[in-house]
Order: C-alpha cells, then sequence, then structure tokens
C-alpha cells in the first residue's frame, strides 16, 4: 500500500495557511482603510454624496474583475444560466446597494466606533430573515444566543456619547438589509444555478453600480454640481492632492476588501469568516479612537463586549447544528 509523505503534506498544509492569513491580512488592512477613509471623506472632507462614493467602489469592482478574469485570467469566468438567475442577482445587488449607502450615509451622523457595534448584531437579522424567506430552522440553543446579541447592541445605543436618531437609523438600515443580502447570497451561492463567489460579486457589482447611479443622479446630481463649483474643502486642512489620492485608493480598496471576504468564505466557511469579521470590528473601532479621536463609554464597550459574546456563542451553536 502507498503512504502520503508527511513532509510533503506538512508543506501543503504549511502553504495552505500562509495563504490562508495572506487573504486574512488582506481583508483586514483593505476593509479598515475603506471604512476609515469613507468617514473622513463623508464627515470631515466635504464628500457629502454616499450614494455616488458606493458607486464609484462597485465601479470599481467591476474594472478589477474585468482585469481578473478576461484580461489576466486569474479567475474562470462564468456565464449566467437563465433569466431567472439574473433576476435573482438584481435583487442581491439591490439589497447590496441599499446596505453600503445606508452605511456610508450613517457616517454624516455616526461614528465608526457605533457603526461596528450595532453591526455586531448582524446574525440576529440572518436567523429571523432566514426563517421567514427560507424557512430555515436552528435549535433552540441558537435563537438562545441572540438575546446578549439584541441586549449587547441596545446597551450600546444607550451608552453611546454622540448618538443621533438619523444615525441610528441608518445604521440599523444597513444591518436588517446586510442581513437580508447574506441570507439571500447564501442561497445563490448554494441553489441549484450557484455561481463561485467571485462571478457572482462581479454580476451583482454590475446591477448594483446602475442602480446606484441612478439614484446618485437623482438625489445627488445638484448638490454634487455645487460642490464642484464652489471652493469647500471640508472642516479640515487636507491638500486637494490628498483628496484625491483617497478618491483613487478608496475605491481600489472596496475591491480588494469584497474579493477577499468572498475569498475568505470560499476557502473556509462563512463562520469562520463570522469570527474573523468580528476581529475586524474591534480593529476599526480602536482605529477610530486613535485618529478620530472618538469616545467610547464604559457602557457603550461593555454593551459591545456582550454582543461579541453572543455572537461567538452563536458561531458555536450554528457549528453544532
Amino acid at each position: 500500500e502507498r503512504k502520503g509523505n508527511p513532509l510533503g503534506d506538512s508543506r501543503s498544509s504549511g502553504s495552505a495557511t500562509l495563504r490562508f492569513l495572506m487573504w486574512v491580512g488582506l481583508y483586514y488592512g483593505s476593509n479598515s482603510f475603506v471604512v476609515l477613509t469613507n468617514k473622513q471623506l463623508i464627515s470631515q472632507m466635504g464628500f457629502q454624496f454616499p450614494i455616488l462614493l458606493t458607486c464609484m467602489h462597485m465601479t470599481s469592482t467591476i474594472f478589477f474583475s474585468y482585469l481578473m478574469m478576461d484580461v489576466y485570467q486569474v479567475l474562470k469566468k462564468e456565464h449566467l444560466a437563465s433569466a431567472g438567475q439574473r433576476r435573482h442577482i438584481g435583487l442581491l445587488a439591490a439589497m447590496f446597494a441599499v446596505s453600503l449607502m445606508c452605511g456610508n450615509w450613517s457616517f454624516r451622523y455616526a461614528s465608526v466606533a457605533f457603526a461596528q457595534m450595532i453591526g455586531a448584531s448582524t446574525p440576529f437579522f440572518v436567523s429571523v430573515l432566514g426563517f421567514i424567506f427560507f424557512g430555515t430552522v436552528f435549535r433552540w440553543q441558537v435563537y438562545a444566543t441572540l438575546f446578549p446579541i439584541v441586549g449587547g447592541a441596545m446597551i450600546s445605543t444607550y451608552g453611546e456619547l454622540n448618538l443621533t436618531i438619523l444615525g441610528l437609523f441608518f445604521q440599523l438600515a444597513a444591518t436588517f438589509t446586510r442581513g437580508l443580502k447574506t441570507v439571500w447570497q447564501g442561497h445563490l451561492l448554494q441553489g441549484e444555478e450557484k455561481l463561485n463567489s467571485p462571478n457572482l460579486l462581479r454580476y451583482m457589482a454590475m446591477d448594483a453600480a446602475a442602480i446606484l447611479a441612478v439614484l446618485s443622479l437623482l438625489f445627488e446630481s445638484k448638490s454634487f454640481i455645487a460642490w464642484l463649483r464652489s471652493d469647500e474643502e471640508g472642516d479640515g486642512n487636507y491638500r486637494r492632492w490628498y483628496f484625491f489620492l483617497l478618491l483613487l485608493f478608496n475605491p481600489m480598496s472596496a475591491y480588494m476588501a469584497n474579493m477577499s471576504q468572498f475569498m475568505l468564505i470560499q476557502m473556509s466557511n462563512p463562520l469562520t469568516f463570522q469570527v474573523i469579521g468580528n476581529t475586524k470590528g474591534l480593529l476599526n473601532v480602536f482605529f477610530d479612537i486613535l485618529f478620530f479621536g472618538t469616545q467610547v463609554s464604559g457602557l457603550a464597550a461593555l454593551g459591545y463586549s456582550i454582543t461579541l459574546t453572543g455572537v461567538a456563542l452563536y458561531s458555536r451553536e450554528r457549528r453544532r447544528s
């Protein structure tokens, strides 16, 4: 009987682990850069056009997906199987666009730290919406973990020092639609007409960019033209070259954040990625305090800790079920 090579297996395992850690590092870096520069562009540099900024993110995703699949052929290109699949992707794109748009909008009225605290409650919406739309039912222990998740988010909201109603509304809307998108995305990735993650991201970005372009023309075109004609540069003393550099690298990083997210889910599983995502949330809170001087009350920090504990328990129970 032929035996495997332990040394070769060890090297292969080590290489896979290193590759996984590289994607984790890329996800942490690109996501934190996007979140923090979104906040800086919208609330400090006068670029108060969250719909247009989100559209730029999707356009960047289309461009780099084209390079990776059509020009360099690093990733395999897949075609849509039916008109029904196209409609389902269009619906996913609408959810994705609304989620990102509301998240960016919230930066006008809320801190990055508060956004991460509310966003950590996404598993609650995923569980509820999964049952409503697809009849997904888990063990009672899974639903029990939702209490600390929601309770912690409520404590964080109560302890938020700079809470505004609009900031809370847009963050809740972003978290709700993110949960809806997660449920629908899982359906498309696991259904009969499934696409792999990079191709689903590419087709979704096409529809999302079109939706966001129309919305931006309807709601932001007049104020954007007025902004172009003015000399306003926001509240900070930023040089124009720095502003345009951010406006260039922010969408590029958005593609890397989206791509690394899909790759990590493909290389591991959604539950592992959820743990990675929550660690990323902690980093973003730390960077928000460090770079923007955001003050986080002890009560808000306590609520966030309770929510993260609930999410860890949720992940464990989901894995068991």
